[in-house]
């Protein structure tokens, strides 16, 4: 005979009801205790991983995993494709930590939060010093920045008729995308040019004498660079050689910049080095050559700008730079023999 124990059935029921309704919570309740809490509570460098066009979850997944930016794949897996973040995710390059948390990871892909970086491009600087400066901070790469800065094309389209975007690359700070398009920099740069040289309306001449004078003046002097403007003028008038360095060494960097795009062999600005570049036969060699040089010779600020449309007026030909870094200016080559026995033996 068969006994049928109601109580024990009910005790049972109650334990499936309980269940069912204890383990999704408990499996939920870790989920989200997972997707909030950092992964690892020891402190590691962020690292930069790039998201491409198109890219599916796993394949996205794989890649921070196989970096160690995620402890647990599966679980981060599950996070995007349980919340349909999955769908959302932009392309782009990101600071990725295994010291956050994976949602606010999945937010900063979602949002396209792209890894930054401030990176301040002072007067002076030419567009392989600019592009040294940006690769080195991982904005873009050295190579794609000179091309582009050479193309003739892209030039036109930003309204820069000239061989290079030599002059034209205002020196300020910025922050930039890690990764970004050479084209992407040279315009925001091109664009703050054309701001803050609106009510100036340089030529290209002026850019030009407004390089030489940036790499000439003393920053500490005001009045050094309307002297040095007004010494590039004079000489010019009388067609005497402007004997300016920084051009001659500019030239250097060219050709070794022509030579570093057909070997591939590393590529590394010329800053110093006179038995050569006073050699140099080059248009940009203002000791053997009268006149400007064919293009600017670095990037010039407002002030630069504005001391060659203005300059001062004086009959200087003539300037050193003392050992203090003093700009001493004389009018005639008595005066600056004078000055360079008192100022630099």
């Amino acid at each position: 005979m068969c006994y049928f124990d109601y109580r024990l059935y009910k005790r049972v029921k109650k334990i499936i009801f309980i269940l069912k309704i204890a383990i999704p919570a408990v499996i939920i309740g870790y989920l989200f205790l997972y997707a909030f809490t950092p992964q690892s509570f020891t402190y590691k460098k962020p690292q930069l991983i790039t998201i491409s066009k198109g890219s599916s979850l796993k394949e996205i997944v794989y890649k921070l995993y196989a970096q160690k930016l995620v402890n647990n794949p599966y679980l981060f897996y599950l996070i995007g494709f349980i919340s349909g973040y999955s769908r959302y995710i932009q392309a782009g390059t990101y600071y990725v930590s295994i010291n956050r948390s994976p949602a606010s990871i999945y937010y900063e892909f979602v949002n396209g939060k792209v890894a930054r970086a401030k990176v301040v491009i002072p007067p002076g600087l030419n567009i392989f010093d600019i592009a040294q400066v940006l690769s080195k901070d991982k904005i873009t790469a050295k190579k794609l920045f000179l091309k582009k800065c050479f193309d003739r094309k892209f030039l036109l389209s930003i309204k820069i008729d000239a061989k290079s975007a030599e002059g034209f690359l205002y020196p300020d700070t910025y922050v930039f995308k890690i990764n970004s398009k050479p084209q992407n920099i040279i315009k925001r740069m091109v664009s703050e040019f054309f701001i803050k040289t609106k009510n100036l309306k340089p030529t290209y001449k002026d850019l030009i004498i407004a390089s030489l004078i940036i790499k000439e003046a003393d920053e500490n002097d005001k009045n050094s660079a309307g002297f040095i403007s007004s010494v590039i003028h004079n000489r010019l008038r009388i067609n005497m050689p402007l004997d300016i360095d920084s051009s001659s060494i500019y030239a250097l960097n060219l050709t070794m910049y022509k030579n570093y795009l057909k070997t591939g062999d590393r590529y590394k600005p010329i800053f110093h080095m006179k038995q050569i570049y006073l050699k140099a036969k080059s248009p940009y060699n203002t000791y053997m050559n009268y006149g400007l040089p064919p293009t600017p010779i670095a990037n010039p600020d407002i002030e630069a700008i504005k001391a060659a449309i203005h300059q001062a007026k004086t009959k200087y030909l003539y300037y050193i730079s003392t050992k203090k870094g003093k700009t001493i200016f004389s009018d005639s080559l008595a005066g600056q023999i004078k000055n360079i026995d008192k100022y630099l033996k």
